[in-house]
Order: structure tokens, then sequence, then C-alpha cells
């Protein structure tokens, strides 16, 4: 008698992050795809969540959850547009009894075909953007017309402008299913003759008020004090859906502009504009401590265990290594800071920098920020020789700027954490290749040269 082996959530979900694959099951799953008049150029995978658990005998409970960004062609003539649809992979026909609970919601007939999908011979339930089950609200945001009622009136009557504008066209800018999205809107003032350009980020429940409140903060702060970390103007919150707006920002992403001849200007920037947060006041903010990552860290190096078994001993000593040299919390100058700092965060706007996305801030070591920067540079498609002039770089402007000592040994227990972490969301993403990835990924978290000083 020959005994398989069960299917492992690794190898039942791999399919549904290979983009020909998706391609294929689109068409042969959803009708608006299998007209043969339109044809699919590209299909990105985009935020991806693999959630699993340990104890075997819960493993049937493990999800995936992915959002593809679908580009289609119409072959007569030529005319391009994009599709977002959120996809949730389950096992053991799991999918059925998530799609019954979708179905006792109060949708009617039609509204559920055109938002929701159930493929069962997949095991998968699709939404169609803006439909998303934990952001029920997300569409009256995406409807040009609806969305007017929801503007910050009163943050744009400061701007000067009269009466409600025209919305003239939206953009998703980042969309994380279930979770929160940004949208780019395009406003036209016709009293004025005025376009400008409005951001809007959408979450789940309540958490965009406490952001409001600290985005109002902060652009107070740097009006007193031009040295001040700069954000880009908040305009308000529109509680019924959720949504955080800001005014858009004359200016272009960091990375776009950073190169050798102009680095150690903007990071000396990216200095002053962390040591600024740090020193800042911002309240309501929780507390992350050594022994809040030594937890957290461990429980993702059992799950890359689990999934890479033959690399499960060089994990299991970098548990214990991070454990080992973590630093005392009587060493750390327990600090607000940004949690999830990388050049992304940044955009280069008149010979300044505005920070973005204070969503995540918490009480910390300022050095996690300087880790998670220089960290993050290694995954940018930067020549190497650069990430480390740009190191060191950073280090050295920091330590002007700071108030406290920034040892090396913190900033390397730090650099190997997020390394870690980087690891870790490589696994999540589930990319074809994320066995090599993380070993290549683990082998920069176990050196010890991991910056220039």
């Amino acid at each position: 008698m020959t005994i398989t082996a069960p299917i492992t959530p690794s190898k039942a979900f791999q399919r549904f992050t290979t983009p020909a694959v998706v391609s294929e099951m689109l068409r042969s799953y959803l009708p608006e795809f299998s007209n043969r008049s339109w044809e699919i150029r590209e299909c990105a995978i985009g935020d991806t969540k693999l959630k699993t658990y340990l104890r075997p005998e819960s493993k049937v409970k493990s999800t995936l959850s992915v959002c593809y960004q679908v580009t289609l062609r119409e072959a007569a003539t030529g005319e391009s547009s994009r599709r977002i649809l959120y996809a949730k992979m389950f096992l053991g026909g799991r999918s059925k009894e998530a799609f019954q609970r979708l179905t006792d919601g109060g949708w009617t007939d039609s509204e559920l075909q055109q938002a929701i999908t159930h493929v069962p011979d997949l095991d998968m339930i699709l939404w169609r953007f803006p439909h998303d089950p934990g952001l029920p609200h997300l569409r009256h945001l995406m409807n040009l017309h609806a969305v007017r009622e929801h503007l910050p009136a009163e943050g744009l009557r400061n701007l000067g402008m009269s009466g409600t504008p025209q919305v003239l066209a939206s953009h998703v800018v980042n969309y994380r299913p279930e979770i929160r999205c940004t949208n780019r809107y395009d406003l036209y003032d016709p009293h004025h003759d005025r376009a400008s350009q409005l951001f809007g980020k959408t979450f789940r429940a309540g958490e965009g008020q406490a952001l409001s409140e600290r985005l109002e903060y902060f652009w107070n702060r740097s009006l007193a004090d031009p040295n001040a970390m700069a954000v880009a103007q908040p305009l308000g919150y529109a509680a019924p859906v959720n949504t955080v707006w800001q005014l858009g920002v004359p200016g272009m992403p960091l990375l776009q502009t950073l190169d050798r001849s102009n680095y150690e200007q903007y990071l000396a920037s990216v200095s002053k504009g962390l040591a600024s947060l740090h020193t800042s006041n911002v309240a309501d903010l929780a507390t992350h401590a050594p022994a809040d990552h030594i937890v957290e860290v461990r429980k993702k190096l059992l799950k890359l265990s689990d999934a890479i078994p033959r690399l499960a001993i060089d994990f299991e000593a970098m548990a214990d290594r991070l454990e080992q040299t973590a630093p005392h919390p009587s060493d750390i100058p327990f600090r607000p800071i940004h949690w999830d700092f990388h050049v992304h965060q940044l955009l280069a706007c008149k010979g300044k920098l505005v920070f973005c996305d204070l969503d995540e801030l918490v009480i910390g070591d300022p050095v996690q920020d300087l880790a998670n920067f220089m960290v993050d540079l290694h995954f940018r498609n930067l020549d190497r020789e650069f990430v480390r002039l740009m190191e060191g770089e950073l280090y050295r402007s920091y330590r002007k700027q700071a108030e406290w000592n920034v040892p090396l040994e913190r900033l390397a227990w730090h650099s190997r954490l997020q390394f870690v972490n980087k690891a870790y969301r490589s696994y999540l993403q589930f990319a074809p290749d994320f066995e090599q990835t993380v070993e290549q990924i683990f082998r920069l978290a176990a050196g010890d040269s991991l910056y220039v000083a």
C-alpha cells in the first residue's frame, strides 16, 4: 500500500501566486475575463497574506489572501483597462461555509453577482474591487459622485475652496484588502478655476481618528518650527467612511531622485526629520520593548521552520542569538518611532523631505527606525557599494542629531531583526521562489557586516 503524504498549505496555495496560472483561472471562472475580445495583458500579484497554523490538526484552517491587479486589452481597439480583484483561498472545502456566511449578510442576488464569486473547484472566494469584506464603505469612496459628501468640507474651505469641488478622477495608490486603502482624487474648483489633489486613507474601523489627530499634531508642530519633521497638510477625518484626508504634495518619491551626488544632503534631512519625530511628544502610543520583539520573532521563525524544514536549525539558532544579544531596556531611550520607516515613506518636495504613513507609530527604540531604513535599502535594486555609503552616512548624520547614544551593537541587533522580518514577509507573500528568497535574506541576517560605521 502506498501512503500519500498530505498536501501542505505551501503546495496547495502556490499556484495562486503564479501570474500565468492565475490568468488562466480568471479566464475559466469569471465571465468578464472569458470574453475573448479582451485579453489579459498582465496579472500582477499585489498585497499577499498567508495565514498558517503550526499544529497539524489546525493546518486545514490555513488561508491565502491575494490582491490581483489585472490589465486588460481590447483586441479590436487596443484600449486598456485595469481591474482589481481580492481572492481568498481555503483548504478542505472551507470556502463553502465562508461563502454561505456572506450570502446570509443581506445581499440581493444582483449585488452578490456583481460583487462576489465563489469558485468551489478552487476553494476560493473572489471580490471585485471596490467590494471588500473588511471595508464595506470603500465602494462609496470610489464613486466620483458619492465621494463628494465625504470630502473634508472645512479643510477645503481653509484652502480657499468655496462649495464642493468636482471630483474628476480617482486612483488607487495602495490597497491592502480588509485593512486599508489609499486613494488619490483629482479635484477641480470651478469658482476659482483651480485643480488640486487630495489623498484619502480609508481604514477598516475607527483607527483613522487617531491618525487624523496625530497628523494635526505634526502639521501644527512643523508650522511653529521649520526644522521639525514635515508632513502633508491634514484636512480632516470622515467618520462614516473611516477616512483620513490630506492635501497632495507636489513632490517625487525620494528614491527617484536619490543618487551619489545628493545622498549626503538628503540623508542629513532624513536624520533631522527622524530626530524631530523621536523628540516629539505625540500622545497615546503603545510601547514596544525588546521582549516584545523576541516573542514575535520566535513565532515568525517557528513558522519559517515549518515551511522550510531544512533551515529549521538555522532559524532556531537565530532566535536564540537575538534573545541572547537583545539590548537591555534600561539602555534604550524609549521615544516615539515610525516603526515602518523606509525610503518609500519619503517625498522630496522643494528641497525638503515630507514624511508619510504615520499610522503605525509606537514608543520604542529610535535605533529601530535607522535599522529599518538601512535594511530596506538592500531591497531597492541599488548598487551594493552605494547602499554601504548611505548606511554609513545615515548613521553618522543621525548621531549628530540625536540626544542619546546610538551604539553599533544595538543597530546590529535591530538590523538582524529587520532582515528576519523581511524574510518572513517574503514567506507571507508566497512568491514561487520564496524558499530561495528567504534563504538569501537569512544569510544577510546571519552576517556580521550589516552596516558601515
